[in-house]
């Protein structure tokens, strides 16, 4: 049975509660900018094989991460040149980087290229300073079905399956991140940070997935 912390009982000991259970490996539900989000340690196998158990997903789904800052991402993904343009015009914001993952990346979070973004959210992005790794930001909800905008459905779905669950109520349904992949020059959705938006920086045209 999930612990439930709510955040609006104070945003301190919601993260600490938090990191207790990322530390030992343990798995949370927690608000992101977008919708809730599973959130274990990313760098560890094990965490992350719960993740997709927790999800009824299959094993070999890549999950994207969090991290607080550049040097967080370095950590984990190939950061050159036009991913530092990136991370220091949109971050923290609604985009999603996908970029060559590092060795120390689990093969069961990715094997073709990490997923990443500086989350917006102030609790999401605190969590991911003070854990000082990347934590991963799949959505929350089972393998196929919506994602989950509520505390309460939340809790619902996942009271039985997780170690704790960080209740903030009602979430915006806010439009969901832009996903460029700079392995290949992709954009594979378009979210609130256009396409133009990103060629602009980049100084390139991007492709479109599907098009």
């Amino acid at each position: 049975m999930a612990k439930i912390v709510k955040l609006s009982e104070g945003k301190e000991k919601a993260i600490e509660k938090a990191l207790e259970v990322l530390a030992s490996g343990g798995i949370i539900v927690y608000p992101t900018e977008t919708s809730y989000g599973v959130g274990a340690d990313a760098l560890n196998a094990e965490a992350v094989g719960k993740v997709h158990e927790t999800k009824r997903q299959p094993k070999d789904k890549p999950i994207s991460v969090i991290v607080a800052n550049e040097k967080q991402a370095e950590e984990v993904a190939e950061i050159g040149k036009k991913e530092r343009e990136l991370i220091h015009n949109f971050m923290p914001g609604p985009l999603t980087l996908i970029c060559r993952q590092k060795e120390i990346v689990p093969k069961n979070l990715t094997t073709t290229g990490i997923a990443f973004r500086i989350p917006g959210n102030e609790f999401a992005k605190e969590l991911a300073e003070k854990f000082g790794k990347a934590i991963t930001a799949t959505s929350a909800n089972l393998h196929g079905m919506p994602a989950i905008y509520s505390g309460k459905e939340a809790i619902e779905v996942f009271g039985n399956i997780v170690d704790l669950i960080v209740d903030a109520g009602e979430l915006p349904k806010r439009e969901a991140s832009t996903i460029y992949c700079l392995i290949n020059n992709v954009m594979f959705r378009e979210g609130k940070i256009s396409k133009q938006e990103l060629e602009k920086v980049l100084g390139k045209e991007i492709k479109v997935s599907g098009k």
